[in-house]
């Protein structure tokens, strides 16, 4: 089972273009994700994925009041902040610590006493799937991670679509349909 929703944003009912945001997923629990800007004709929507914030990246900050405590968060690509997750270290011949997210505040914390090893590995919680690898500097108190986690991934391997418009709704080529344009159908709320 495969499910695909175009949502379409427009300031004004009668304006032609907006914002729009795409989402996708698998009955096996896939899901992808896009956004950007779309214009609309009378036969078609021309949609322009936004892709300038989909690679991975790191936002360090020191000097705060608790300097004896390193703080990490987890971000997706569109900033939403992930709350289930835990880091360990890369190195677990030395130590098998793993530092779990606190669920109400959505962040682990570190004493940096026990930063003996300055690599770290990002895992989803409750799996032993590593998401991410990176290092911590000296003298970072906090650390705001950007990743995007393989099974939740974004559509930015296309930068354009266009969508045929038709009297149920429009078609395009979607997923896994070897090229052939797919019915999509139009829900008003």
């Amino acid at each position: 089972m495969f499910s695909n929703n175009y949502t379409f944003i427009k300031k004004d009912k009668a304006d032609n273009s907006g914002v729009f945001q795409q989402y996708s997923g698998t009955d096996d629990m896939q899901h992808w994700f896009g956004s950007g800007t779309f214009t609309e004709t009378k036969r078609k929507i021309f949609l322009t994925f936004d892709t300038t914030n989909n690679q991975n990246r790191i936002e360090t900050v020191s000097s705060t009041n608790h300097s004896d405590t390193l703080y990490i968060k987890w971000f997706d690509w569109r900033g939403e902040q992930q709350e289930w997750f835990s880091i360990q270290f890369a190195d677990t011949t030395k130590t098998k610590d793993t530092y779990r997210a606190n669920f109400l505040m959505g962040f682990v914390k570190i004493p940096k006493e026990d930063l003996t090893n300055k690599n770290l590995l990002l895992y989803a919680f409750g799996s032993n799937r590593n998401i991410f690898n990176f290092s911590v500097a000296e003298n970072i108190d906090e650390i705001n991670l950007f990743v995007n986690d393989p099974i939740l991934m974004h559509t930015f391997d296309k930068t354009t679509e266009t969508l045929k418009k038709n009297k149920k709704g429009f078609t395009t080529v979607g997923m896994w349909t070897n090229g052939k344009q797919t019915q999509f159908t139009v829900r008003q709320k």
